[in-house]
C-alpha cells in the first residue's frame, strides 16, 4: 500500500480556522439569510436554524475534514487512500469526483456573482446610485446584463485575483489570504453595522427579523432552515476534504468547526441587521436574491448621505467573502488536477482559473440573451443545489460513519473527549445522514 505524498499544511490552528471560516462564507449570507429569517417568523426561525447547524451541518463538515486529514492529499487522493485503508471498494473515489464537479459549479457561481459585487462597489464610489430611484435602479443591472462585456472584465479581474491566491500555495496563498481577508472583513462590517444604526431603521429591522411570530413558521419554514444550515458549512464537500488534509496534526476538530459556524453565525446576523435596517430606510419590504443585492441594496445607499461611500464598503466586503469561497472552492480543483496530471501547481492554477471564468462569462452572456425560460445561470444553481452538493454530503456522510473504521475515525479525532466524539460519531450517523436524504427526496418530491 503506497503512502500519500507529504503534503504542505498549514502551521497553526489559527490559520486553519481562519481560512475554513473563509470558506464557509458566500452570497447566501447577504441574499437568502436576512430574508429568510424575517419572512419565517424571525426568533423561531433562527432557533431552527441553529439547532440543524449544530444536529446536522456541523457533524458534516466534521466528517468531510476527518477523512480529508486521514488521506492527506487531494480529494481524489485522499478518498483512494481512506478506502483502501478501510478495506472497501475503490468505487468510493466517485465521491471526490461528485464533490470536485459540485465545487467547480459553485466556484463559477462565486466567479460571477465576485465580478458583479466588484464591478457595484466601483459603481458605488463613482456616486452613480446618487438619488436614483428604485426602478432605474433595476434599469442599471438591465443594461449591465444587455452590454456583459463590462461584468465579464470584472469578473476577469476577480478571477485573476483568486488565481493569484490559489498559484501561491497553501501557507503562502491560502493560509497569508485569510489571515488578511478575514480581519479585513469584521472591519469593514463593524464599520458598516455603525452606519447603520445611525442610518437605518433599527424598529422596524427588529420587528422584522427577531419577534417571535409564530402564525410565519410552518413546515416549509422549517425545511428552509435545514436548507439553509446544511449549505452554509457544507457548501462545497471537496472544500472539507481539502481543508481536513491541510489542517495541522492533532488539531482539534470539532471544537474548531463549532467555532466556525458561531463566527459564520454571527457574521450572517450582522449582514442582516445591515440589509434589513437599510432597505426598511428606504421604505424597501426586503427580497431575496439577485433583486435584493443588485436592485434593492444600491438604490437604499443612494438614497443614504454617505450612501456612496458605505455602499462600495459593502460590496467590497460581499466581494471578500466571494473571493474567500472561491479560492476554497478552486483549491480542490487544482490539488486534483496536480495530483493526477504532470502539470505543477502553478499551471494547474492556470487551468483551473481559466475554466472557471470561461464558464461564468458564458453565464454572464447567457443571462443577455434569454428572454424567457432556463438561464445557464440558474441551470448551475439547480445542478449543484439539487444534486451534486446533497449527493456528495451525502456519499461522505455514509463513507465516514459506516465505512471507515470506528478506531480510524477516533484516531483523527483524538484531541477531542471521548463524549464529544461518541456524541458526534451517533448524530452523523443517525441523524445527519437520514435528514439530509430526507431533505433531499422531499425536495424533489414537492418539484
Amino acid at each position: 500500500m503506497k503512502l500519500p505524498r507529504p503534503i504542505e499544511r498549514w502551521q497553526s490552528r489559527t490559520t486553519f480556522m481562519l481560512a475554513l471560516s473563509l470558506a464557509v462564507m458566500g452570497l447566501g449570507n447577504v441574499a437568502r439569510f436576512p430574508w429568510l429569517l424575517g419572512e419565517n417568523g424571525g426568533a423561531p426561525f433562527m432557533l431552527t436554524y441553529v439547532l440543524c447547524l449544530l444536529g446536522v451541518s456541523v457533524p458534516l463538515l466534521i466528517a468531510e475534514l476527518c477523512v480529508g486529514q486521514h488521506g492527506r492529499g487531494s480529494p481524489l487522493t485522499s478518498l483512494r487512500w481512506a478506502a483502501e485503508v478501510s478495506g472497501v471498494s475503490q468505487g468510493w473515489l466517485l465521491v471526490a469526483v461528485v464533490a470536485c464537479l459540485g465545487a467547480a459549479t459553485l466556484a463559477i457561481l462565486a466567479t460571477v456573482f465576485g465580478g458583479w459585487a466588484l464591478s457595484y462597489a466601483y459603481d458605488l464610489q463613482l456616486g452613480r446610485f446618487a438619488a436614483v430611484d428604485l426602478s432605474q435602479s433595476a434599469q442599471a443591472l438591465d443594461q449591465n446584463l444587455a452590454v456583459p462585456s463590462g461584468f465579464a472584465r470584472w469578473q476577469l479581474l476577480f478571477a485573476m485575483l483568486t488565481l493569484a491566491i490559489a498559484a501561491a500555495g497553501v501557507r503562502r496563498g491560502l493560509g497569508l489570504f485569510a489571515w488578511i481577508a478575514l480581519p479585513a472583513l469584521v472591519t469593514l462590517l463593524a464599520a458598516l453595522s455603525i452606519y447603520a444604526v445611525n442610518h437605518g431603521d433599527l424598529s422596524r429591522t427588529n420587528a422584522y427579523l427577531f419577534i417571535w411570530q409564530e402564525l410565519d413558521y410552518d413546515r416549509g419554514s422549517f425545511l428552509a432552515a435545514l436548507g439553509f444550515a446544511i449549505y452554509t458549512l457544507s457548501a462545497g464537500v471537496a472544500v472539507g476534504l481539502s481543508y481536513g488534509a491541510y489542517a495541522p496534526a492533532k488539531v482539534p476538530l470539532v471544537r474548531c468547526v463549532l467555532a466556525v459556524a458561531l463566527f459564520d453565525t454571527v457574521v450572517a446576523v450582522t449582514v442582516s441587521v445591515i440589509v434589513v435596517s437599510l432597505t426598511a430606510s428606504a421604505n424597501l419590504l426586503p427580497d431575496q436574491g439577485i433583486s435584493l443585492v443588485f436592485v434593492a441594496l444600491p438604490f437604499a445607499f443612494g438614497s443614504q448621505a454617505f450612501g456612496d461611500v458605505y455602499g462600495a464598503l459593502f460590496y467590497l466586503a460581499l466581494a471578500l467573502m466571494l473571493l474567500g469561497s472561491a479560492t476554497a472552492l478552486l483549491e480542490p480543483l487544482i490539488a486534483s488536477l496536480a495530483s493526477t496530471t504532470k502539470l505543477n501547481r502553478w499551471r494547474s492554477a492556470v487551468v483551473c482559473t481559466l475554466a472557471v471564468w470561461s464558464l461564468s462569462a458564458a453565464a454572464t452572456l447567457n443571462l443577455a440573451r434569454v428572454e424567457s425560460g432556463y438561464s445557464f445561470l440558474q441551470l448551475l444553481d439547480s445542478l449543484a443545489s439539487l444534486v451534486l452538493m446533497p449527493l456528495s454530503l451525502v456519499l461522505v456522510a455514509i463513507f465516514a460513519g459506516w465505512c471507515m473504521p470506528v478506531q480510524t475515525v477516533r484516531r483523527e479525532l483524538g484531541r477531542e473527549p471521548y463524549a464529544l466524539f461518541r456524541v458526534w460519531y451517533f448524530v452523523l450517523r443517525y441523524v445527519s445522514v437520514p435528514v439530509v436524504l430526507i431533505a433531499w427526496l422531499w425536495l424533489y418530491a414537492v418539484g
